[in-house]
């Protein structure tokens, strides 16, 4: 049977209010908190993968994007600064996590291990490397969760570990072939298991 995305559930979400209502006062002791929270929730994830965000020089953008797999599903968490305020991005997974263009390919195409058409993640069909668009706040910050099972941060076929997470300067439209319109990456991170 084919793994397939799904929203996050009513408790892990209550899981999030609650982490957000903890009153941190910065969005690490926010992330940190919500963390804390989940795993006491969910218990300790099976495997992780944290990335950095590298940008081009001069770029004004930074972050993290953390990869934690809790039994068929993985959590997608990003943490992202100095984005134009109030604004859509698009954020995938791709085939390979050439960040630095070493290689004439680059990062790929999405992963896409399926060989389906682009869509809406949690929608057939869709890439599995595709992830919901974030959004920065007034400040040009993004706090983003996204639950997944269309891939995996274990070992085996569908695994994203040694792949690409890209952030796009534009928000996916969800149609386009064969990327959603998204634009050019502006920062992007090799995946690697970090646990």
């Amino acid at each position: 049977m084919p793994l397939r995305r799904r929203a996050i559930p009513a408790p892990v979400a209550l899981v999030f209010l609650a982490g957000l209502s903890a009153g941190c006062s910065s969005i690490e002791g926010w992330n940190d908190n919500r963390v804390t929270v989940l795993e006491q929730s969910l218990g300790k994830a099976e495997a992780v993968a944290n990335v950095g965000l590298v940008a081009p020089p001069g770029s004004r953008y930074g972050g993290r994007v953390s990869f934690s797999q809790y039994g068929m599903f993985v959590l997608v968490r990003a943490d992202i600064t100095g984005l134009q305020p109030n604004r859509d991005y698009g954020l995938h997974v791709h085939e390979r996590g050439d960040c630095l263009g070493a290689t004439p390919e680059g990062n790929g195409g999405h992963y896409n291990p399926d060989g389906k058409p682009h869509g809406r993640p949690g929608r057939d069909p869709s890439h599995a490397g595709d992830l919901a668009n974030v959004r920065s706040d007034g400040e040009g910050t993004v706090m983003y969760v996204f639950q997944t099972a269309a891939f995996t941060v274990t070992p085996g076929p569908r695994s994203i570990i040694g792949r690409g997470v890209v952030l796009s300067r534009d928000p996916d439209d969800y149609r386009t072939q064969p990327d959603g319109n998204s634009g050019p990456a502006i920062a992007c991170g090799f995946i690697r298991r970090t646990d």
